[in-house]
This record gives C-alpha cells, structure tokens and sequence, in this order.
C-alpha cells in the first residue's frame, strides 16, 4: 500500500529536482524524489 506524503521544499531545491528529473527522463518530480530516497537508504544499509 502506497501513502501520501507531503514535503516543502526550498525554491532552490526544488529547482534542481526539476533539473534532474528532466536529465534523468522520469516522468515526474514524485518519481525522482521516489528514487532519491529509495538511493539514500540503500547506500545506508
């Protein structure tokens, strides 16, 4: 099961999450920060 989850960005941020979502040929700002965090944990463990 799939759960919302709202986040606030700062403008900068935000704008290169836009910068590498369109490099990286995903679909949207959701899939991007998707496979962010999912990198982040993986490198963690």
């Amino acid at each position: 099961m799939r759960k919302v989850v709202s986040v606030r960005l700062r403008e900068d941020i935000l704008k290169d999450v836009d910068m590498y979502t369109r490099k990286l040929g995903l679909n949207s700002r959701t899939e991007f920060i998707k496979q962010a965090i999912e990198f982040y944990i993986k490198s963690k463990r």
